[in-house]
């Protein structure tokens, strides 16, 4: 995208004239591909932006409707987003323009680049992995880090199992045996075998949110196990997201192709194309196509939202390692936004109080969500 595409979609979008693509267009592309120019608009400008998108959020408001519409949605989206691509310069510059006197200054010292892993032998043994590394090689015989950085020599004379945890706060590269990539979001254990030669089939369990890239062995199909779910491939791209704390296992295909076969509830099984999303519960599997980009966004150190503010408060204390209280009801209407892992906390709840849908107190690691 041009700078003049960009501002000519820009200016759509603010007439309430955008196509349903440009809709999704708006969603993400600003935080990534706004032109440098954008970003020195006059004060002025901005200020008007804002006061169109109030004016339409308005209109939305006064409507009977149940749900947010797509307008209302996209009119939510360009607050935060603004705040998150033009926004931000103005942000810094001109804190009054938000009322901050909830947010305690400790937030700004809750940062989600961290990484502090643990990996558990068959044995027993745990070993701490440093925090200054990304990824860990597994092999046979040998651990070592992506760099080639020795750990520890192994001696395998099985199949144990072993496991690699991340915490709240933290995710983390794996390249298991058989040269299958894996990168682990946090708050998510994964557990396999240290040896898959001799194996009939290729089984792993996850627990959490991984992103896997499976290598390809046509003779022993790789399968994830993750609650009451089972995912069967041969070689392929795709992430899963199994936390206990969501409704249901979200499986996203990117390249390849899956089965996904239920273990409990209503026994079902579905087969994945590229761009399709399964959520499995215990009424069955639901298959629907997705953004994919926005459904691993988190792998790459972004963090996209289109929910509800529960489950993206969710999102954020596994990502910022933070509890979550509520006080009071809040709105169960969507948000929808971009941010980048490497923000502190405060600027994504700054950016959510905008929209005057939700407050937030923080105290220490705590946040209290209020309406």
């Amino acid at each position: 995208m041009n700078n003049k595409q960009a501002k000519q979609l820009f200016d759509k979008y603010l007439a309430g004239n955008c196509t349903p693509e440009e809709l999704m267009l708006i969603k993400r592309a600003y935080n990534k591909e706004i032109p440098a120019d954008m970003k020195e608009i006059s004060e002025k400008r901005y200020d008007e932006m804002k006061l169109n998108i109030w004016r339409k959020l308005k209109q939305t408001d006064s409507s009977n409707a149940k749900k947010y519409s797509v307008w209302s949605k996209v009119a939510i989206a360009a607050v935060l987003l603004i705040v998150s691509g033009v926004g931000f310069h103005f942000f810094v510059l001109k804190k009054q323009i938000i009322d901050k006197n909830n947010i305690s200054a400790d937030v700004n010292n809750v940062s989600a680049e961290k990484n502090a892993v643990v990996l558990t032998l068959a044995n027993g043994k745990k070993i701490n992995l440093s925090d200054s590394k990304f990824g860990v090689v597994i092999k046979t015989s040998e651990l070592t880090y992506n760099d080639g950085t020795v750990i520890e020599n192994v001696n395998s004379k099985g199949h144990e199992i072993t496991a690699i945890s991340t915490p709240r706060g933290s995710q983390y590269n794996v390249e298991l045996p058989d040269g299958t990539k894996v990168v682990l979001n946090a708050a998510s254990t994964l557990k396999f075998p240290l040896k898959f030669v001799g194996l009939e089939n290729r089984t792993v369990e996850l627990s959490g949110e991984g992103y896997f890239e499976v290598a390809k062995d046509k003779k022993h199909p790789f399968i994830v196990k993750s609650n009451n779910q089972e995912v069967k491939v041969l070689g392929t791209h795709f992430n899963i997201n199994s936390y206990t704390d969501e409704s249901s296992i979200k499986t996203t295909l990117v390249e390849g192709s899956v089965e996904i076969r239920t273990l409990s509830g209503k026994i079902s099984s579905k087969k994945l194309e590229p761009g399709q999303q399964a959520e499995s519960g215990k009424s069955g599997i639901e298959v629907s196509m997705v953004d994919t980009e926005s459904a691993l966004a988190w792998k790459d150190g972004d963090f996209i939202f289109n929910d509800d503010i529960t489950t993206i408060m969710r999102q954020i204390s596994r990502w910022y390692d933070v509890e979550v209280i509520y006080k009071g009801q809040v709105s169960a209407k969507e948000f929808v936004g971009t941010f980048s892992r490497s923000k502190n906390i405060n600027e994504i709840l700054s950016a959510l109080e905008l929209t005057n849908r939700v407050h937030f107190k923080i105290e220490g690691r705590r946040v209290t969500v209020m309406p």
